[in-house]
């Protein structure tokens, strides 16, 4: 007699099959293909849009047959996503599209991030990013194409070739904002994503980019709440 443990992975490998022959099995396998596309179409609306509904639809499916979810909270699903989109044979003719979903990915990580602690002042050396922030490199223009399709938007032109760009995501209140950042202010915050004490992170930042200013700098990321203790 199989152990229960068997019997779940059995039922799992029926209900994730690519061919399935068990049409009793529809319910579940409809269910569960259902919840998962909802959480990647929620992780990653910027992808949906770009490629449409229906082929989002099957990405979803392929996605979730070779990474299906291991986690009992929807929110931890679709990590891989940007991964797939590199290798996924029906997404080679849209280059810029895994970068856009490493984008979503940690938007969707800081809009559910825990809030950042007030800054204090009277320990003003130590200082790191907050938790609903992150940093991208990309060749493309990514902070344009986040604003370009925006509920409401009314420029959705995108030049493709107007990247490279480094761009902060972040949480201001509710809203997860993306934005473009100079040089300067993104090795700024990169120092101090690594672990860098404010000192030398603000100088490595005045040294690389002549137009960086760091009492200008730090009010600003302080003020913003893009960095804390």
């Amino acid at each position: 007699m199989p152990s229960l443990l068997e019997l779940q992975r059995e039922f799992a490998a029926a209900v994730l099959a690519a061919t399935p022959d068990a049409t009793r099995l529809s319910v579940y396998r409809d269910n569960v293909f259902g919840n998962w596309n909802a959480a990647l179409a929620g992780a990653y609306p910027i992808v949906r849009k770009i490629v449409g509904i229906e082929f989002f639809d099957a990405l979803a499916r392929a996605y979730a047959r070779a990474h299906p979810s291991t986690s009992g909270d929807l929110h931890e699903y679709g990590a891989h996503m940007a991964r797939f989109a590199e290798d996924y044979p029906h997404t080679q003719d849209l280059p810029y599209l895994p970068d856009v979903a490493r984008m979503e990915w940690l938007a969707h990580r800081a809009h559910f991030a825990a809030d950042a602690a007030p800054f204090d002042f009277s320990r003003p050396t130590q200082v790191r990013l907050a938790p609903a922030c992150a940093l991208l490199e990309s060749r493309w223009p990514l902070a344009r194409l986040w604003e370009a399709h925006q509920d409401g938007s009314e420029n959705t032109t995108v030049d493709l070739d107007a990247g490279p760009d480094c761009i902060l995501i972040h949480r201001l209140a509710w809203r997860v904002e993306v934005c473009s950042l100079r040089p300067g202010d993104y090795l700024f915050l990169e120092r101090l994503q690594a672990g860098d004490a404010l000192g030398p992170a603000l100088e490595a930042a005045a040294t690389a980019d002549a137009a960086f200013v760091a009492r200008v700098a730090l009010a600003a990321w302080v003020q913003t709440g893009v960095i804390t203790q």
